[in-house]
């Protein structure tokens, strides 16, 4: 049965991860065999790492439930250097570090491309870890900025000029009054230009 499980476990992990370790912490009450163990997960939203429940069904007997630690090894991205807020990162500004996936803060970057390019919301210190909520895309619209609002159909393409309500960089949403009275929202598509859908 603690074989089943911990197989299941190794099944069940992420692929993001480099390495997975898992320790099976066998029943502490005796129960008598288990025959034909299928393991399963009693909470649909299981966490990913760290301590889990794992329920056994058992067949012609009750349903066991053993606990189990499960440690993802992998990669995510630190700051080399200190950043200041407004920074454009580049390569030479990061590392890339090892560790337990169970321990990282949430919203960790775990790939370097995936902070290249963008801003640094606020100051960053060195060998931090890195997360999506310091950053975000290099503005090309502006607050208050007279911007072209592009949309286009099936063999029309139309053009017209409005005022962005906020900030957005590339693919970010924003909100563009066209008038008093409307104010419609748009995607990114390149400085001082938002697409519409129609």
């Amino acid at each position: 049965m603690v074989e089943a499980v911990k197989r299941f476990l190794l099944n069940q992990a992420s692929e993001d991860a480099d390495e997975v370790r898992v320790k099976v912490f066998p029943p502490s009450a005796q129960f008598g065999a288990c025959s034909s163990p299928r393991p399963f997960f009693p909470n649909r939203h299981q966490r990913q790492w760290g301590r889990v429940s794992v329920g056994v069904e058992c067949s012609g007997s009750q349903d066991r439930y053993l606990q189990a630690e499960i440690e993802g090894i992998g990669s995510y991205v630190t700051a080399a250097e200190r950043m200041e807020t407004g920074t454009v990162i580049d390569q030479g500004m990061l590392i890339m570090r090892q560790g337990s996936l169970g321990r990282l803060p949430s919203g960790t970057i775990r790939h370097i491309d995936e902070a290249i390019g963008k801003m640094t919301r606020r100051t960053v210190s060195a060998g931090s870890t890195l997360r999506e909520h310091q950053l975000r895309n290099i503005p090309l619209v502006e607050q208050r900025q007279s911007v072209s609002v592009e949309a286009q159909g099936g063999g029309f393409r139309v053009s017209r000029e409005g005022e962005a309500l906020e900030d957005g960089g590339m693919g970010d949403e924003v909100r563009i009054r066209l008038s008093r009275r409307e104010i419609i929202t748009g995607e990114v598509i390149g400085s001082g230009r938002v697409a519409v859908d129609f």
